[in-house]
């Protein structure tokens, strides 16, 4: 398994667990749960500020293995959680600096290790 790429990320970034039930409400008031899978799957939106290269080498990246799972080290808990992540869509440009650099949002989900 390949180490997703290792540029800074931002603090505007998130981590969301998904919920691993579903809970429905039937007519007469009645609670209904339903466990979706047993493990809990984690949402990443990482938000990078990088040069045109540096996005151009995460594109490639995302091309060469689009449905590849990665290993990401996520830093908003000490020690780092490490956890086997795929991309859900392409590396996308959301801001324009001057000079070559970038703000690029990248949307992962996966499991912690």
């Amino acid at each position: 398994m390949a180490a997703y790429p290792n540029y800074g990320i931002l603090l505007e970034s998130s981590r969301e667990s998904e919920s691993k039930w579903r809970d429905d409400v039937a007519e007469t008031g009645t609670l209904h749960s339903r466990q979706l899978r047993s493990t809990e799957y984690i949402f990443f939106s990482l938000l990078h500020n990088m040069t045109t290269a540096e996005f151009r080498a995460l594109e490639t990246t995302y091309r060469a293995g689009e449905r590849d799972t990665y290993t990401l080290t996520y830093f908003d808990e000490s020690p780092a959680a490490t956890y086997s992540v795929k991309f859900l869509a392409p590396p996308q440009i959301v801001k324009n600096h001057t000079g070559g650099r970038h703000n690029v949002r990248v949307e992962l989900r996966g499991t912690q290790d």
